[in-house]
C-alpha cells in the first residue's frame, strides 16, 4: 500500500480535527470530516474512467510498437487506479469511501479487460506464443476478482453497496469475454485473492523464440 508524507499529513489533520469535532458535536462527525476532505470525490477515479473509457474506443493498433504503447497506457491507469484506491482508505469516512472504491473497480476491471484483449496479438507478435495463449485468462480473472472484491466489502448484516454505473457496464463485457475464452468465473465470494493468484501461475512466461 502507497504510502506519502502528503497522505500521512492529510490523516493527521483529520485525525487532529476529528477530535475536535467529536468533543463539540458528535452528530456531525461524518460531514465535518467529508468537509475538509476534497480528496474524496471522484474526481481522480472520473477521470481516469474517461482515460479507460477512450482507450475502449480508439484502436490498439497492430504493429508490436503499438500494441506495447497501448500496454504501457493501461499500465499507467492500473498504477493510478490502485495509488487512488490506497489514499482514500487513509482519509475517507466509512461512509463515503464505498461509492468511489466502487467506481475505481471498474476502472481497473476494465483496464484487465483491454489488455486480456491486445495480448494475443501482442505475444504473438513478440514470438511467445505460449504467453499468448495463457495470458487472457489470467487478466480476465484479474478484472473478476476486481469487481468481486469491490463487492465483498460490506459489514454484514448490511446490504452490499449499490454498484457504480461502470461496474454495471463493464460486468456483462467481463462475462462475455470470460465466456469467449472459456474462463469459468467463481461466485463473487470465491473470486479470492488466492484464486487470482493461481490464475496468474498459469501463464507461460514469455521466452522469445528466434524469429
Amino acid at each position: 500500500m502507497v504510502r506519502s508524507l502528503r497522505v500521512e499529513t492529510v490523516v493527521l489533520l483529520v485525525a487532529s480535527l476529528l477530535g475536535v469535532f467529536t468533543n463539540g458535536a458528535r452528530g456531525a462527525v461524518s460531514v465535518r470530516v467529508a468537509a475538509i476532505n476534497p480528496r474524496c470525490n471522484y474526481v481522480v477515479a472520473g477521470s481516469l474512467e474517461r482515460q479507460v473509457r477512450a482507450d475502449a474506443r480508439r484502436s490498439p493498433g497492430n504493429t508490436l510498437d503499438a500494441l506495447n504503447a497501448r500496454q504501457e497506457d493501461l499500465n499507467s491507469i492500473l498504477q493510478q487506479a490502485q495509488v487512488e484506491s490506497d489514499i482514500l482508505q487513509n482519509v475517507c469516512t466509512r461512509e463515503e469511501l464505498p461509492p468511489v472504491q466502487n467506481q475505481l473497480a471498474g476502472v481497473i476491471a476494465w483496464a484487465y479487460l483491454l489488455e486480456a484483449d491486445i495480448a494475443p496479438q501482442r505475444f504473438h507478435l513478440a514470438y511467445c506464443d505460449k504467453t499468448a495463449a495463457t495470458a487472457p485468462e489470467a487478466l480476465i480473472a484479474s478484472a473478476w476478482f476486481a469487481l468481486a472484491y469491490t463487492m465483498q466489502q460490506t459489514d454484514e448484516p448490511a446490504p452490499a453497496p449499490t454498484l457504480a454505473p461502470l461496474v454495471k457496464e463493464v460486468m456483462p463485457q467481463l462475462k462475455a469475454r470470460a465466456a469467449a475464452a472459456g474462463v469459468t468465473l467463481p461466485p463473487v465470494e470465491s473470486a479470492t485473492e488466492y484464486w487470482r493468484n493461481n490464475e496468474d501461475a498459469k501463464v507461460i512466461p514469455c521466452t522469445p523464440a528466434t524469429p
